[in-house]
């Protein structure tokens, strides 16, 4: 696993689980989780495309 990954993966499963324990009408609060889950997702990726060029 890259150290990026294991730096943010941590911080993905965290608010995984937040996200995971709201009920289904809190529609706005699941959609900033999900949010915040796809940036770090996106950071990861971005990271890891960047380092292969280095």
């Amino acid at each position: 696993m890259s150290p990026v990954r294991e730096l943010y993966n941590p911080a993905i499963t965290k608010l995984l689980r937040e996200h995971d324990q709201l009920s289904h009408d809190k529609v706005e609060e699941r959609k900033s989780f999900q949010r915040r889950i796809l940036f770090l997702m996106n950071t990861i990726k971005f990271t890891e495309f960047e380092e292969s060029f280095a």
